[in-house]
């Protein structure tokens, strides 16, 4: 199934379709940053680095929303290795929020992940971030364990 096929899963008029971004997407992009004085540079970064993936749900009228995929080899408890697909960032522009299209992202990055054989995807979203954590509840996302971090 091609990832195109996986975001047609979702209740979205077919003017929208999900597809790899590069560096033609950069301006649009930059845009639904938060910080876009800096922004440019950082999808420049993301476009360049290896196993770093951005996906874009696209209209007629433009780049509606980004997923940001980190792909790494990760220790499973039995001592072998997995692929793991991380969703480091998913935005959605303000105005196109609410209208299925981060669902349709997500369900693109879903796919993209078992294309390519990855055993889980995972997303870190803060405790306060209550929205977010509804969002990913919902499409079937389930918490484990915290991570601790300390401060270097």
């Amino acid at each position: 199934m091609s990832i195109v096929e996986a975001e047609d899963r979702t209740a979205l008029p077919p003017s929208i379709r999900v597809r790899l971004a590069g560096p033609r997407d950069c301006a649009a992009l930059a845009a639904l940053l938060d910080e876009p004085a800096h922004a440019r540079e950082q999808v420049l970064a993301w476009l360049a680095t290896p196993g770093t993936t951005l996906l874009v749900a696209q209209s007629e009228i433009g780049v509606l929303g980004v997923a940001v995929l980190l792909t790494r080899i990760m220790p499973k408890p039995d001592g072998g290795m997995h692929k793991v697909v991380e969703v480091d960032n998913l935005v959605v522009h303000p105005d196109q929020r609410g209208q299925r299209i981060g669902r349709r992202l997500l369900a693109a990055v879903v796919e993209w992940a078992r294309q390519r054989r990855a055993a889980q995807v995972e997303v870190m979203v803060g405790d306060a971030n209550r929205d977010a954590r509804r969002f990913y509840e919902a499409f079937g996302f389930a918490t484990t364990a915290d991570r601790l971090v300390l401060a270097a």
